[in-house]
């Protein structure tokens, strides 16, 4: 997934109208807050109004006339003070209504896709798109779009009652200066779009690197790599921090512009105004008063639509990286449409054939026939293919070329939900969810109590649960992180006994744990692989002597098949594995 980068547009119309588009479940909600911010847009326009009649009565001393305009003033003032409230209230409810549909659809789409995706995608940027851009998308409804479309209108209407009440000559001094404010608003929002890609871009490295060395703390201090991690923090701090300035130093030099335009048109009114009035014109105290409020109150909606738009940015950027995510096509997971309602678990490999990479073959032309109840282990060393051939047979990658039959389909055929429902993988690193026992081996499923100590038992593993200090409710914590390695495979064989699947795949499920943990697994494996078809990818032989069939992989390739008896009377790569891990026996 590339970072972002620029378009060359200031502002994206494409990328904010697919934005907007989540909001249509909710259009009467944006255009009752839209209806809302022009109506207090009105309102705003009939302060000064009212201030000018209100300081001319008091001159005139009007005292009845005074009271009136005051009076209109103050409810003038609380309407604007309530429609603002419920303005904001609606305006940010909308907002998080369509970021929670965004995230719902993103996280749907991640379901959706295949295997080799989040191989090549760190898993800290599709916390940030999830997290951090779509909550940023969310300004643009609650601090974005509707806001300047209530400032725009408000600048329309304010301009339209300075020159329908004032000297129209009065009117265009005061707004002479608008062409500097309109080429420093051009140079600012080109300016400011790719400094905001680019702060972007640093959050998603920055929360990259913290979850790996977190995830990772047990091999960064095992390493010593303390002093190195540390200063490689350090330089990703520093590229946000001077990414992050990059945007402060444009907000410097423009919000300053745009207070100094302003203080020259206020200036230019109280000039023209006062000589006017000097001249013996009809312009009043109460005029002047007004036209200053009138330019006051314009260049405030421009300062905030410059702020504005710099949330809209940032909204739109964030929504960007979002929806290149969601139009991520070639790496959503792809299956048939036939239904397997029963699967028996006979398993073809057809000239099958498989690369991660093209021209960097992993699997080289695999021909298997496992029937329907066979035990079949597989054997090899290191990165001869064993675990990939699990992954191909999971269906989470596809075969480069070549076949793989489940019950005599083409399992690029099936449906996979209805496929892999009916198979239980086992594997040396289990991944276990910050949660209790109870809904991890359930998989948050309501099965009974009963029915998991049930299972357990079945296994011989039951007394493993009653050790727990509080049982089934036990919190694992992340990653199982309070439990041995033992211990999370034993709950991995409790989840698969309770899905009861047609086929089982054991891969290297008996690696790295203690002799106490390896009799309980021994005794479940025995219990698990009965009238099934079981797949056992195996490092101690041990495990592996009363399969019904061994493979033995080398280098993508099958070199040897058969029991174990018939193995080593062929003195063949088996044997010699064989050999080697019970010379000392």
């Amino acid at each position: 997934m590339p970072p972002s980068k620029v378009t060359g547009k200031a502002f994206d119309w494409a990328i904010l109208r697919r934005i907007i588009g989540f909001a249509k479940p909710y259009q009467w909600q944006m255009i009752g807050t839209g209806f809302l911010a022009i109506v207090l847009g009105s309102l705003a326009t009939l302060r000064p109004y009212l201030t000018r009649e209100a300081v001319d009565s008091s001159i005139a001393l009007d005292g009845m006339a005074l009271n009136q305009w005051m009076t209109w003033l103050v409810i003038s003032l609380l309407m604007e003070a309530v429609g603002q409230l419920i303005f904001t209230y609606s305006a940010n409810d909308l907002g998080q209504r369509v970021i929670r549909d965004m995230r719902v659809r993103l996280f749907d789409k991640m379901l959706g896709f295949k295997q080799q995706f989040f191989d090549r995608t760190p898993v800290g940027k599709l916390v940030t798109r999830t997290v951090s851009d779509v909550e940023t998308v969310s300004n643009i409804f609650s601090e974005g779009l509707l806001v300047i479309f209530g400032d725009v209108f408000k600048i329309v209407v304010m301009v339209s009652a300075m020159f329908f009440l004032f000297d129209p000559i009065l009117v265009l001094i005061c707004l002479s200066v608008m062409p500097l404010l309109y080429l420093a608003t051009r140079w600012f929002q080109r300016s400011i779009k790719q400094a905001f890609i680019d702060v972007r871009n640093e959050v998603a490295a920055l929360n990259t690197f913290v979850q790996e060395r977190i995830t990772g703390m047990k091999i960064v201090q095992l390493f010593t790599r303390e002093s190195q991690e540390h200063a490689n923090f350090k330089a990703i701090n520093t590229r946000h921090k001077d990414a992050n300035v990059r945007t402060i130093w444009y907000f410097s030099i423009f919000f300053p512009v745009i207070d100094m335009l302003s203080a020259v048109s206020i200036g230019l009114a109280i000039w023209y105004g006062g000589m006017q009035a000097a001249a013996g014109s009809d312009v009043t105290v109460g005029d002047l008063t007004a036209i200053i409020m009138f330019v006051s109150m314009l260049y405030r909606p421009l300062r905030q639509l410059a702020d504005r738009f710099n949330t809209l940015q940032m909204g739109m950027v964030a929504g960007d990286r979002v929806l290149s995510l969601l139009d991520e096509e070639n790496s959503a997971e792809v299956g048939g449409s036939t239904l397997i309602d029963e699967l028996k678990g006979d398993i073809v490999l057809k000239d099958m054939h498989f690369s991660y990479n093209p021209g960097e073959p992993v699997l080289l032309g695999l021909n298997v026939h496992i029937k329907s109840g066979q035990t079949v282990a597989i054997v090899g060393a290191t990165g001869s293919g064993k675990s990939t051939l699990v992954h191909l047979l999971m269906a989470f990658y596809r075969p480069t070329s070549g076949e793989i039959l489940i019950d005599g389909l083409d399992l690029q055929t099936i449906e996979l939900r209805s496929y892999r429902k009916q198979i239980a993988l086992v594997q040396q690193d289990v991944f276990l969810f910050s949660d209790s026992v109870r809904n991890n081996v359930s998989m948050f499923e309501p099965i009974p109590d009963a029915e998991i100590l049930e299972a357990a038992e079945a296994m011989g593993i039951d007394a493993f649960l009653h050790d727990l200090p509080e049982g089934l409710d036990y919190d694992v914590k992340e990653r199982g992180g309070m439990l041995s390695t033992g211990q999370r495979q034993l709950l991995a064989f409790i989840r698969a006994y309770l899905t009861n699947p047609a086929v089982l795949i054991l891969d290297e499920a008996t690696s790295s744990i203690d002799s106490q943990a390896e009799q309980w697994i021994q005794k479940a494996t025995k219990e698990l692989t009965k009238g099934r078809t079981s797949i056992v990818v195996a490092h101690r032989l041990a495990t592996i002597l009363q399969a019904d069939r061994i493979l033995v992989m080398e280098k993508g390739q099958i070199l040897e098949s058969g029991n174990h008896a018939e193995l080593i009377a062929k003195e063949g790569l088996y044997a010699n594995l064989y050999q080697k891990q019970f010379k000392d026996q």
